[in-house]
């Protein structure tokens, strides 16, 4: 051990396997002398195999109460126990009692604290008064912050802690057991492994997996790794679908037998309804197993990608069924998704977790009286959305980055949709955003997302312009520190009647920012009209990630094309394409009547239906109808996407138009629409005849028009030529810059 070296004490519940190599690598740091303070030797519905550790350690009189199934620990000797070993940094992990006498001992004789947790705002939402004070009050006195994920980081932003005082150690699994693990024969189509109790939802696992079975038109397998309380409730479900499902229960499992379970299974699934991480994904993806896993679980997002190792997915047994066939179904899907767990795990490893926890010691404590500098606050923007959709993400990205390079901090708040909404599955999670409890009234109509302890640091709030936001309101009404910004359309281009009472007030609302990112020219416009000073506008053009589709499309080979066509038994007639949300506003009655008039007129027409939504039933029930030249193929992403529209000739919208008109452009597939009245601002986009063609507002018209366009090769070349350029002028780089030069 060094002569310099910073006496560490880290005060944890109990001995957590995943943790104790961590603690191991970090002892070995020369610069640092750890002891590690443990609650509990084990808590009662743990069954962890621990093995020897290098670290030093102590273990305090074991003493802890349960209350609502969770441990509290109180050991009153942790006081003692510290003055004895007299450390200069203390790290505590939790709030149990325990941890808050270890934080008390270190303010008390002047010794650096750090705040750990795994937790997340998710995993915090229903605290109380009182924990949110006690936290706030810890954490006014810590000098550093470590954080299991970036839904940690989000916890702490929510506290108004700097960036720059959080340090990152992963929650890991023991990723080269799992790498040097020898090949092991796909014994189970599924495998299920955690705590069996309600809130891990094994028994949504058998339903989804029955209906896996059912759908594949085969017997499907299972096997459950761990043990608990809802075991026997779990054999009796598999025992009633056993016709269906083999389900094989293999009891709690040492960890060395981990890698040869996780190796017989070729798909994880992980339905939780509350889990701050889930060490468990890092160990499915360390075996290269695809992830099927809800948004709530902390790995969600950040280590299990939707669409690129596994699929982040409401808990719906549909959803879900519909994703495992997909990975069952196409090897060339599972085996990219396989590929890809291996790569993202790799920067869960104990070296980086380590590595962590040293860094914040380091920055907090260089050595005695050697602290690190203060931190200057940065300017503090703050976005708050409603609800986080996926296409959003890559420009709050964009913009997060930008603005950090100018000396601007970026906080995004975000809430959940109406079940309307969430049925669209076009949500997202924005993995360093702030997610905010949202309650709805009224059908829907009003919404209330109480942001106020964000509003205190910030600079500038930027909010969505929607009557139904409560909080808007509030932020209006009331004497403010900072400047505050809409950003939106300026006004409902749904609405039927423009002087109805909800756009009237939308109107007086508009003029109460001190400045206005409008989504397109024609929101500017309407900005403008209503009487709000044009200095104080920027034009965002509104856009959404096309590069990733660009590339898509760039790798797809005319062979692969023409295999996927005589897949779905698609001839040499034209495909038209339908993309998005299927809702009212898509008026898909209208399209099914348009399409089946053009097959009437072109027998080898046929139309592919990309997306989801409370509308679907029309889409299928026209499926049945058509006889096989309809093909509903459900929310795709990516490459299937890109491959879909590649196919196409024509892309069919006689609803509402938004941001959808860009996939249009890029993938070179005019898009035919009406003059129906109900366009968001991006319909601005749209150049007529140019670019696509909007009809007048009727069947015959808009069927007309889509013939028209299929059959004049000429005109067709013409738009697709300039669909491209147009691509070229809306995309989201370019929007980013727009809305970080308003807000500088």
């Amino acid at each position: 051990m060094s002569p310099i070296a910073i006496r560490v004490a880290l005060v944890t519940n109990i001995p957590a396997p995943y943790r104790l190599p961590v603690y191991d690598l970090l002892a070995s740091d020369s610069q640092i002398n750890l002891m590690v303070f443990f609650c509990s030797g084990r808590e009662p519905d743990r069954e962890w195999d621990l093995g020897k550790s290098r670290f030093g350690q102590r273990h305090l009189r074991e003493r802890f109460i349960t209350y609502k199934g969770r441990f509290i620990h109180i050991n009153l000797d942790i006081w003692s126990a510290l003055r004895e070993y007299q450390p200069e940094v203390v790290i505590t992990t939790g709030f149990n009692p325990t941890h808050l006498i270890a934080y008390l001992y270190a303010r008390l004789h002047g010794v650096r604290h750090i705040a750990m947790t795994d937790g997340t705002l998710e995993s915090e939402t229903k605290l109380t008064g009182i924990h949110r004070w006690m936290r706030r009050r810890v954490y006014a006195g810590s000098q550093a912050f470590i954080g299991a994920s970036d839904g940690a980081f989000a916890l702490y932003s929510s506290y108004s802690i700097d960036a720059k005082r959080m340090f990152k150690s992963h929650l890991c699994a023991n990723n080269e057991a799992f790498f040097n693990a020898p090949p092991t024969e796909k014994l189970f189509d599924f495998i299920f492994c955690g705590r069996f109790v309600a809130i891990k939802n094994p028994l949504f696992a058998i339903e989804m997996v029955r209906q896996v079975a059912k759908r594949l038109g085969r017997r499907v397998s299972i096997i459950f790794v761990g043990s608990g309380e809802m075991e026997p409730k779990m054999r009796a479900a598999a025992d009633s679908v056993s016709g269906d499902v083999e389900a094989v229960f293999s009891g709690f499992a040492r960890q060395d037998a981990l890698p040869q379970l996780y190796g017989s299974a070729r798909v994880f699934i992980f339905p939780t309804e509350w889990d701050p991480w889930g060490v468990v994904a890092n160990e499915a993806c360390a075996a290269g197993l695809p992830v099927l896993v809800t948004a709530v679980a902390g790995a969600a997002v950040e280590l299990v990608r939707d669409g690129e190792n596994g699929f982040v997915i409401p808990l719906n047994v549909q959803e879900w069924t519909d994703a495992a066939v997909r990975l069952l179904s196409d090897s060339e899907l599972y085996q990219k998704m396989s590929v890809r767990s291996l790569e993202l795990v790799k920067e869960y490893s104990y070296e980086n977790a380590a590595a962590g926890i040293a860094n914040a010691v380091r920055a907090t404590l260089c050595h005695k009286d050697q602290c690190s500098p203060a931190v200057v606050k940065l300017p503090r923007v703050v976005i708050i959305q409603r609800r986080m959709t996926h296409y959003r993400i890559p420009l709050f990205d964009l913009m997060r980055d930008k603005l950090n390079r100018a000396g601007i901090e970026l906080i995004v708040l975000f809430g959940d949709g109406t079940p309307g909404e969430q049925r669209k599955a076009d949500y997202g999670v924005l993995t360093w955003g702030i997610h905010l409890p949202t309650k709805y009234f009224f059908n829907g109509r009003l919404c209330w997302q109480n942001a106020s302890q964000f509003m205190s640091d910030a600079d500038l709030v930027i909010v969505t312009h929607e009557n139904k936001l409560l909080f808007n309101h509030f932020l209006i009404f009331q004497k403010n520190n900072f400047k505050l910004a809409f950003w939106g359309h300026g006004r409902n281009f749904q609405a039927v009647r423009v002087n109805h009472l909800s756009e009237l007030v939308k109107r007086w609302f508009l003029r109460k920012a001190d400045w206005w990112f409008a989504y397109t020219e024609a929101s500017a416009k309407v900005v403008l009209e209503a009487g709000f000073d044009s200095n104080n506008i920027t034009i965002l053009n509104n856009a959404i990630d096309t590069r990733g589709l660009q590339e898509d499309l760039n790798s797809l080979s005319l062979n692969e094309i023409e295999a996927e066509r005589q897949a779905y038994g698609i001839g040499p007639g034209p495909v038209a394409i339908v993309l998005g949300s299927l809702h009212a506003e898509k008026r898909l009655g209208f399209l099914i009547d348009a399409v089946e008039a053009i097959h009437a007129q072109v027998p080898g027409f046929q139309l592919l239906v990309i997306g989801d939504g409370p509308d679907r039933g029309i889409i299928e029930q026209a499926v049945t109808r058509s006889g096989g030249w309809i093909h509903f193929l459900g929310a795709r992403k990516g490459r299937d996407k890109a491959l879909f529209l590649a196919m196409s000739k024509l892309m069919l919208n006689p609803g509402m138009v938004g941001l959808g008109v860009l996939d249009s452009f890029v993938a070179g597939v005019p898009m035919v629409t009406t003059d129906c009245g109900i366009h968001s601002p991006e319909i601005a986009y749209l150049k007529s005849g140019i670019n696509g063609l909007m009809t007048a507002n009727t069947l015959d018209a808009f069927t007309a028009g889509a013939l028209g366009v299929l059959n004049d090769e000429v005109l067709y070349s013409r738009m697709q030529a300039q669909c491209k350029e147009s691509a070229k002028d809306k995309s989201i780089e370019s929007m980013a810059k727009r809305f970080c030069d308003g807000i500088e």
